[in-house]
């Protein structure tokens, strides 16, 4: 009997999600999405991009007010060794998606900015990681290691955001 619930729990759960994903499978309501296309990384994750052809523009929130903001990507690549950042200042400008590749030359970091809730995984030698975010906000972030107390020792830097 206990079978039986469990089947009809799953066919009801089942039922439930075609329904409620549905729509995302459809072609209706998807009018202004932007066509995507998956890229893999070198560490084999995968991130999704706009698709050859489409334009790189993003709508924002800016004062209230709906605007289309230019999205430029630039990367970074940093390196974490005992205490220190090997690149102490990054300047972008507001609206360029900003992808920090990061690795450990020795023990064990991680990059952290709160301002974007951007932080990578914490990894050791050999293990690269990164992460992506919006530079949504104009002003100077600190970013940092979060890992005990290396902050505190100085390993720090500065986000400019023009």
């Amino acid at each position: 009997m206990n079978a039986i619930y469990t089947i009809i729990i799953i066919a009801i759960l089942a039922l439930g999600g075609w329904f409620l994903l549905g729509d995302s499978f459809s072609q209706e309501g998807s009018e202004g999405m932007e066509e995507t296309t998956e890229e893999s990384m070198e560490d084999g994750t995968s991130m999704m991009v706009p698709a050859e052809g489409h334009e790189n523009v993003e709508e924002m929130m800016v004062d209230g007010e709906d605007t289309m903001m230019e999205s430029n990507k630039v990367s970074f690549n940093l390196k974490g060794v005992p205490f220190q950042f090997d690149t102490k200042e990054i300047r972008v400008k507001k609206g360029d998606t900003v992808t920090i590749n990061f690795e450990s030359s020795e023990g064990l970091h991680d990059w952290v900015v709160d301002e974007f809730n951007a932080a990578t995984k914490q990894v050791t030698p050999g293990t690269p990681t990164s992460v992506t975010f919006v530079a949504d906000k104009t002003g100077t972030f600190e970013y940092y290691c979060s890992v005990g107390n290396h902050r505190a020792q100085g390993m720090v830097g500065k986000l400019i955001v023009e």
